[in-house]
């Protein structure tokens, strides 16, 4: 049991240590000169906290605390080019519910916000500076890109070009596995998988243009299963028919490529433009006895489109029917 005294001295020294502890902190210095954003996030694989600095134009760079970066003295741990952005994207996965996503023609980089709002403004803030690059760029003279010969081997319609990377709604990183079209048309390792407004492309690394362009209408069924999504696709499609498999990083994200690439494909088939609205696989199975067997534990869903034929009233098909 305490005595008077020493029960004195200890209410004394909590009350000089309470300020230490709840007062206010020290006032915030404001960044200097052409520094956008600064601020705490994590990076996506190890969860590491660095302090990122979003500057412009050109991009950022991230160092180990703020003290250092306020020191001068310490160089950055790593500096982000935005100029070589093939697109920035909001993005979720099984650890992280807030990223920021920076795809480049060679790597995935991603960011990890505290909160949504947080996340907003981080975004915000890196596609404003993107833009601002892309339209400084746009004002110079183009050069000559060693990566063009990426368009060599690429599969699509003559005449066709690809959109640019900044008309992609959303992209994803995959590893295209070596299976059905994979393995025939060589169409294996990591890929960009590029969705745009009437199309979907997988543009391989170290390149600008999909190496690969697909019409949406020409998906017959999609699906998903753990990190595993696949497409199945119809006589038309630019690389002949068959199944394109790929794995993504989580279950989460394979979940999102399949619920986005099918929004896409609903939104296509109520356009004006004349496809056929899409449908549930399973509404089709039972009148059609050559239907692929649904694997177990897949999330599929089919698709009634038309595909250009010259010379041949368009009909539509049934996910498992031959044109």
């Amino acid at each position: 049991e305490l005595t008077g005294e020493s029960r004195g001295r200890r209410e004394s020294g909590d009350r000089c240590r309470a300020p230490r502890k709840l007062g206010a902190r020290p006032p915030w210095n404001p960044p200097p000169p052409g520094v956008r954003k600064c601020g705490y996030l994590r990076k996506q694989k190890h969860g590491h906290k660095r302090f990122f600095v979003l500057r412009g134009p050109g991009g950022g760079a991230y160092y180990e605390s703020e003290k250092k970066w306020r020191s001068k003295s310490a160089a950055p741990k790593r500096t982000i080019v935005l100029d070589a952005c093939l697109n920035i994207h909001k993005r979720a996965d099984a650890k992280h519910k807030h990223l920021i996503a920076l795809y480049t023609r060679d790597e995935y980089f991603a960011l990890a916000a505290e909160s949504e709002p947080e996340q907003e403004a981080w975004y915000q803030a890196i596609t404003e500076l993107l833009h601002e690059s892309q339209a400084a760029a746009r004002g110079s003279p183009r050069r000559q890109s060693p990566l063009a010969s990426c368009e060599d081997f690429s599969y699509g319609p003559p005449g066709c070009r690809p959109p640019a990377p900044a008309a992609y709604r959303e992209v994803w990183q995959v590893t295209l596995k070596p299976k059905g079209l994979g393995q025939s048309r060589n169409l294996t390792g990591v890929h960009r998988l590029c969705l745009a407004a009437r199309t979907v492309g997988l543009v391989r690394l170290n390149c600008d243009r999909p190496c690969v362009t697909l019409q949406l209408m020409n998906i017959r069924r999609c699906g998903h299963s753990d990190s595993f999504f696949f497409m199945e696709l119809g006589r038309s499609a630019s690389t002949g028919p068959g199944e394109l498999w790929m794995q993504a990083d989580d279950a989460v994200v394979a979940q999102n490529i399949h619920e986005t690439i099918l929004e896409a494909m609903k939104e296509l088939g109520s356009s004006p433009a004349g496809e056929l609205p899409p449908f549930s696989s399973s509404s089709a199975t039972s009148h059609h006895s050559n239907t692929p067997e649904t694997p177990p534990g897949w999330q599929l869903d089919g698709y009634i489109a038309r595909e250009r034929e010259p010379l041949r009233r368009h009909q539509p098909y049934l996910c498992g029917e031959d044109k």
